[in-house]
Formats: C-alpha cells, structure tokens, sequence
C-alpha cells in the first residue's frame, strides 16, 4: 500500500517527517498556531559558536577578510564633524569556499546531515545556496540534489 502523496497528507505528516529528517522533535518548540520558540530550539539542539568555528573552519568557511574602504573613509572623515568620521570596512564574505556567506549555514547544515548518517542531501534553492550546499557536500562524502526554484512573474 503506497502513502498518500497529496499535498494534504504530506503536510499532515510534517512533524513526523521533520522528526526523521533532522532528528528533532519540532512541534514541543511550537506555541500555538504561529509562534516557534527558537531561543529554545538552539539552546537544545544547535551548536555553540565554537563548534560552529570548528565546523566551518574545516571546510574552507568563515575567517573572511575585513577590508578598509579608504576612499570612503577618507571621504566620511572629510565631511563629518571633526572627530566623527568612521573608518569604513566590508566583510568579503566572497572569499568562503562557495563564494557566498551562505556558505555559513551550508556548512552546519552538512555537517549535521553526515553527523546523522545521511548518505545526501537535498535543498531547493535558486542561488548561491545550492552551491553552498553542494560544495559543503562534496567536502564531507555526501551526494548532493540541488532542485532549482523557479518563479514566473506572470504567475504562470
């Protein structure tokens, strides 16, 4: 006997697939129809910053560069107050193995698939989020499906 695919049954199994496919039990963070408590949720279940260094650190993620911007520091400090004008910097989030910040959470999320055993993982996305993802997964052994999001303006 196959398991009813329709959107309904699906959605209506959704706590038991989140409970399988990340290993939490989500719903006692619920409260109510529309309130999650996160704060709790990683308190429980996610990592400390510096098991997130670690794991990102592995694999070729975070430690990015900071760079001044010196024309518009230079220009902030001329036109400011004297004493009042910043020194401008980015952060080049670019320089992370995937070429995108998104890499950041890519890399945890990875991490944890393979921490679970998985064999893959799966994310829909249509950007740098999949590459993220597949980079990530590459590193750590695992298959990867990108499944690319689309939208037509139109609405067709």
């Amino acid at each position: 006997m196959s398991k009813d695919m329709s959107y309904a049954a699906v959605m209506a199994r959704r706590p038991e697939i989140m409970k399988n496919s990340a290993g939490l039990d989500f719903s006692k963070f619920e409260s109510g129809s529309i309130a999650f408590d996160y704060e709790r949720m990683m308190k429980e279940a996610g990592f400390t910053i510096e098991e997130i260094q670690k794991i990102q650190s592995e694999h070729g993620v975070g430690n990015t560069p900071i760079i001044e911007l010196r024309n518009l520091t230079a220009l902030a400090r001329k036109i400011a107050p004297e004493g009042k004008g910043a020194r401008i910097f980015i952060k080049d989030e670019a320089a992370n193995a995937s070429g995108s910040f998104k890499a950041r959470r890519a890399s945890t999320a990875v991490y944890q698939a393979k921490k679970l055993g998985y064999k893959g993982v799966v994310t829909a996305t249509s950007g740098n989020y999949g590459a993220a993802v597949a980079s990530q997964a590459a590193l750590y052994g695992l298959k990867c499906i990108v499944v690319q999001e689309c939208y037509d303006s139109r609405g067709v």
